[in-house]
């Protein structure tokens, strides 16, 4: 048992490191391409780094899935509008930076833990129960794709403004997870979780947003409503499927997202107000202050996430349970993260280049964003047919063994990201920030790899007795309360910090709650 103990003890330290690196060149990743397209590519590679890290065959066997579970998960929260949050921490006065901070600790803390409890799911349930998502998943995308392609997103949110809201989306979800059950009887497991996180959505929004008229960044989206209703919603229902190990993860999850978006923007503010030592060098001036802090969420909230599945869940979970072969789920997560995931995204970086005119309207007469569609289109097919030759065990390029490929899906995924945004960014380098930022991806990106190059893949035993997700003993402790306590200190005592740091409000700065006129 010691020796195990000693080997475990050994790999933590830097699968964590891993983990955390990850998540930071991913948040950085998410920063310049936004919403929840692109949170989903720092959730993909926080569960690879997971995955990678554990030692456990189990779960190398599972990386994909662990993959689009992560970045399923981390994709709810690019709903909730931050960026006047980060403003009410900007300016002076102290009820303001406090509200302000108390809120990015809510958003962190929703964010992460709804990514935690999602990625735990893809480790604590049987196979049986997570291929019938396989279906769902797919219909699901279909139809958002379509609502979004033909417009009538857009048109119903302008014909009933709900706020700002993603009313359509949690809707559609839970009309279709109705009607998909119906129609197919032993997927209700899959469309059940499904409808509860859309009937979630829905009850925080009515609730906090509709009845108590709560709004955290007036006049920004209330989309923080419904992910309070859907995190609740996710917790009775790992509650009821007495996964108490995914409830344990969401809990620290929760803490880890709300410490990292709370202490990134603290050095964001420190960084706009010139402090201490940025205000004395002149070569710490003028740089990207704002993706100090996003980098910095995803570092933070990766450490934290990766500290409580590694040390926490990895070395004490029983395997759970194979009760059938790989299905079509593993083709499903494939398409999603090789092909839908960078679809979402990459086609922002035309946007850019054509709204920037640094590329021609046309060529030989024919739209330039058309020739980037046949590349797009010819790339996806060149994943399509690569993932069917997979699928078939004719596809020679892939390792032989599961780590072996779940090494190869996060290389890829981690740098398809970092190229595509340094292409994004390419024709402004000359800006000192913007050159810093991108440096810093392709130097994580780096520390990413050589980590997982050094690292050693063998797999770990796991003790005589593990404990299945179910036991009680994955209940929190004490200690959780505390911490909880703490950072609610810690939140006051950031705002008292950031408010000694300048003497007038920041460029950018926001009231919440302004002062009443003078008479």
């Amino acid at each position: 048992m010691s020796d195990l103990r000693a080997m475990h003890s050994s790999r933590v330290g830097p699968a964590v490191f891993l983990a955390g690196l990850a998540m930071s060149v991913g948040w950085g990743f998410r920063g310049d391409y936004g919403h929840e397209a692109g949170a989903m590519v720092p959730g993909a590679l926080l569960g690879l780094a997971i995955c990678l890290g554990s030692g456990r065959e189990d779960w190398w066997r599972r990386a994909t899935l662990m993959a689009m579970c992560g970045a399923i998960g981390w994709a709810f929260g690019g709903q909730m509008s931050y960026g006047r949050v980060i403003g009410y921490t900007a300016s002076s006065s102290l009820l303001d930076v406090t509200y302000g901070y108390a809120s990015l600790f809510l958003i962190g803390g929703l964010w992460a833990g709804i990514g935690a409890a999602l990625l735990a799911l893809s480790v604590t349930q049987s196979r049986s129960f997570l291929e019938r998502f396989a279906g769902p998943l797919v219909v699901l995308w279909l139809v958002w794709f379509g609502l979004d392609m033909l417009g009538y997103t857009d048109a119903l949110c302008e014909e009933w403004y709900l706020h700002d809201t993603d009313w359509v989306a949690a809707l559609s979800a839970l009309i279709l997870a109705g009607l998909y059950a119906l129609i197919i009887p032993h997927s209700r497991s899959a469309c059940g979780l499904i409808a509860t996180l859309a009937a979630g959505w829905w009850a925080g929004y009515l609730l906090l947003t509709v009845v108590l008229r709560l709004h955290m960044t007036p006049p920004r989206s209330d989309n923080w409503s419904g992910c309070v209703g859907l995190f609740v919603a996710l917790l009775i229902y790992l509650y009821r499927l007495r996964d108490r190990a995914a409830i344990r993860m969401a809990a620290l999850g929760f803490l880890a997202g709300g410490a990292g978006f709370l202490l990134g923007d603290f050095l964001n503010m420190l960084g706009r107000a010139q402090w201490g030592p940025i205000g004395r060098y002149e070569g710490l001036q003028g740089l990207d202050y704002w993706k100090w802090m996003e980098q910095s969420f995803g570092l933070i909230m990766g450490l934290g996430v990766g500290a409580s599945f590694l040390r926490g869940l990895r070395p004490k979970l029983a395997e759970a349970v194979e009760d059938r072969r790989p299905g079509p789920l593993n083709t499903v997560a494939l398409l999603f993260l090789l092909v839908v995931m960078f679809w979402s995204n990459l086609f922002k970086n035309v946007r850019t280049w054509s709204n920037n005119q640094e590329i021609p309207e046309q060529f030989l007469s024919i739209e330039t964003s058309r020739w980037f569609l046949f590349v797009g289109i010819l790339l996806a097919a060149v994943m399509v047919v690569a993932i069917v030759r997979h699928r078939r065990g004719t596809l020679a390029l892939a390792p032989p063994t599961p780590v072996g490929r779940a090494q190869l899906l996060f290389l890829l995924i981690l740098w398809i990201a970092v190229i595509a945004a340094l292409m994004q960014a390419l024709p402004r380098l000359s800006h000192k920030g913007i050159f810093f930022v991108h440096t810093t991806f392709w130097i994580t990106g780096g520390l990413c790899s050589l980590v997982l190059l050094c690292f050693s893949f063998r797999p770990c035993a796991l003790p005589d007795s593990t404990l299945s997700s179910d036991d009680l003993s994955w209940k929190v402790g004490w200690r959780y309360w505390i911490g909880c306590v703490l950072l609610a200190l810690l939140v006051v005592a950031v705002a008292y910090l950031t408010i000694a740091s300048h003497a007038e409000p920041l460029s950018g700065s926001h009231l919440r709650f302004p002062a009443a006129p003078v008479q």
